[in-house]
């Protein structure tokens, strides 16, 4: 029974710490225009399956800053099409001055070339559904809900704590009092 009960509060306890390290990763990341960063990689959410089976929806991709001279063919890199939008394809081809670019689920190449200007970086790594939960956690309901887990947890261990330590004097007392 000891080892259940230990076990449960490792469990709560990272539980805890994990709510807590995202909900600042986050918070950070709305504090600097919405981008999160980790150890020197931008932290993407992948929003589409043009990349399957590499990474699929709902992973999420660590991109790293690199010279646009460094990228090679096969290398998977994320940037800003004509329109804006963020895009993350493989290189299929390296010319002068572009980069010719392709979702590895995508029949054909992507329309425009990737231009030393609109490239963000390198995909170093990527994790799978984590995206998911960071997606969630960003909404209002999620935020919500990443302060209110840990405020909750912190008032109800403390109450509980001072019931055990109340039952516990309320037994000292009884004991001191019976002859």
């Amino acid at each position: 029974m000891k080892l259940l009960k230990k076990s449960i509060s490792i469990l709560t306890s990272l539980f805890l710490i994990l709510v807590i390290v995202i909900t600042g990763i986050l918070f950070v990341g709305k504090i600097s225009g919405g981008k999160t960063v980790l150890f020197g990689s931008q932290i993407m959410v992948v929003l589409s399956g043009s990349m399957s089976p590499a990474f699929d929806t709902g992973s999420i991709v660590a991109v790293k800053p690199v010279d646009f001279k460094d990228v090679k063919e096969n290398d998977i890199i994320t940037f800003k099409d004509p329109e804006g939008l963020t895009i993350t394809h493989r290189v299929v081809e390296v010319g002068e001055g572009q980069l010719i670019t392709k979702g590895d689920a995508n029949d054909g190449k992507d329309t425009a070339p990737v231009t030393p200007d609109r490239l963000i970086g390198k995909v170093q790594y990527s994790v799978p559904w984590v995206g998911y939960f960071i997606e969630f956690a960003k909404s209002g309901l999620g935020m919500l809900i990443m302060l209110a887990v840990p405020g909750i947890y912190l008032i109800v261990s403390q109450v509980w704590k001072l019931l055990r330590m109340i039952k516990e004097e309320e037994a000292k007392t009884a004991a001191k009092t019976q002859p």
